[in-house]
């Protein structure tokens, strides 16, 4: 399943280096490479040869990066070779290089002092030329780290930790992986894929949650567990579902606090599939501040498709986590309730729950 993204940590930095190969920008030399899966050669942003498929096109921060995963040198612009660089663009590529590491501790005050620049000056010099603010660089190295990680078959919390993270609350808080199944997995019935689930009883009634080693990708409610057992069980007929209290004892938390109000379940990681207009829907829906609401009407206008407003109804019908996708947030334009999965008095409760200046 493909998950929900926001744009920002790496798919920012993607962003910014896709545009640089589009331009053949030669200052960003050095800061990356690209890499071509049709041909097996990588190259630097400025290489003059025929632009790839942007689909084709993998990032590497480093040569050695793209040599290491199969890669090699262009023969035409010879992006393993040294060469003279501005000393300015030299030193954002060391605070590169320093933010890549995973055990870094510099912060950018420190990073400037190193430099003999002022922090302000550190900062802007950066997003001038990496296209990118630092803080996104840097989430987007712990994410890439976090995906190897993942591969390895390493639990989510572990990858968090290992990948730099100082604490669970920090990766999920900027929802470093969204990674999901691919859609052929998907339509297998979640084939070869183990799903662990866990399950609480909260003032909202019996809540389950189903985690990938990716992120959740069901969360029901109800109030008989073995029925929400069954109801994840029957979408993925060919998952291994198991119970896994301890391994899921962190998202319990979260999802336990944001049915208190106290906590927001949409910085939880996600491995769901949708159609691309469910996907969109589902985006919105998680940039909903907890303790707002929109109407469908906004909702459809936000995605830009203002005349879509029976599908943005229809996409959070179908949503298959609850409050981690927060469907509950939307109501009609006259700001009564309309529908909700899981029952209007449940949406009522979370919502009063998420109301600024509630009793604590």
């Amino acid at each position: 399943m493909r998950g929900v993204r926001r744009l920002g940590g790496v798919d920012e930095l993607r962003e910014a280096r896709w545009r640089a190969v589009e331009a053949r920008d030669e200052r960003m030399a050095g800061l990356f490479v690209y890499a071509v899966r049709s041909t097996g050669v990588y190259c630097r942003p400025g290489c003059g040869a025929r632009r790839p498929l942007r689909r084709n096109v993998e990032f590497f921060s480093t040569p050695a990066e793209a040599e290491r995963a199969g890669y090699r040198a262009c023969r035409r612009c010879g992006p393993d070779q040294d060469r003279a660089r501005d000393p300015a663009v030299a030193s954002v590529i060391a605070v590169c290089r320093w933010l890549e590491q995973p055990d870094t501790d510099r912060a950018p005050a420190a990073m400037a002092a190193e430099l003999g620049w002022s922090e302000r000056h550190l900062r802007r010099r950066f997003s001038e030329v990496v296209g990118v603010p630092i803080g996104s660089y840097l989430r987007a190295q712990q994410a890439e780290r976090v995906r190897s990680a993942l591969r390895t078959g390493m639990p989510v919390i572990d990858a968090a930790f290992e990948a730099g993270y100082g604490s669970s609350r920090a990766f999920y808080e900027h929802g470093a992986t969204r990674l999901g199944m691919t859609p052929a997995r998907y339509r297998s019935g979640g084939s070869g894929v183990r799903i662990g689930y866990t399950s609480m009883v909260t003032p909202i009634g019996v809540v389950v949650v189903a985690r990938t080693i990716r992120g959740v990708c069901a969360v029901r409610v109800g109030t008989a567990e073995a029925a929400l057992v069954a109801e994840i069980a029957a979408e993925f007929p060919q998952a291994l579902l198991e119970r896994d209290d301890d391994g899921l004892q962190d998202v319990a938390v979260v999802l336990a606090g944001a049915v208190r109000g106290d906590d927001d379940a949409t910085a939880l990681p996600v491995d769901l599939q949708g159609t691309a207009f469910q996907v969109r829907v589902w985006e919105a829906l998680r940039a909903i501040p907890a303790g707002d609401t929109r109407s469908y009407s906004e909702v459809a206008t936000q995605i830009g498709a203002p005349t879509a407003v029976r599908a943005v109804a229809g996409a959070c019908a179908a949503n298959p986590a609850a409050l981690v996708i927060p469907c509950h947030r939307v109501v009609r334009r006259d700001g009564s309730l309309g529908g909700y999965r899981w029952g209007v008095a449940t949406k009522q409760a979370l919502l009063a729950a998420e109301a600024p200046g509630r009793a604590s």
